[in-house]
């Protein structure tokens, strides 16, 4: 990671590093965390890493599902902010305009 940051970390297997590193698959299944380094409550973000501790993404935990994580970015610099909500949002109606037309 580029910057220190606040957010839990969740360390995964070496298994489901080499699988994030070849599909970029958002999600993080339960049997895939290793290791959690602090506390944090359902929602909340958290960021991922490997087993040597490089960056995967940062994603929404949820202790009540199978899919533990939902990355929601891998850019360890994005600011969680109104800003990067808007931004997602506009890039998700832009794309769905070029693909399903308007």
């Amino acid at each position: 990671m580029k910057k220190e940051r606040n957010f839990t970390k969740v360390y995964i297997s070496d298994r489901a590093y080499k699988r994030q590193k070849t599909t970029k698959h958002p999600w993080i299944f339960d049997n895939e965390i290793e290791k959690i380094e602090g506390k944090y409550i359902n929602g909340e973000l958290v960021d991922v890493l490997s087993s040597k501790k490089t960056y995967i993404g940062t994603g929404f935990i949820n202790d009540n599902s199978k899919i533990r994580i939902r990355i929601i970015s891998r850019n360890a610099n994005d600011i969680f902010d109104d800003d990067f909500i808007k931004r997602r949002l506009k890039h998700a109606i832009d794309y769905r305009k070029n693909v399903m037309g308007e």
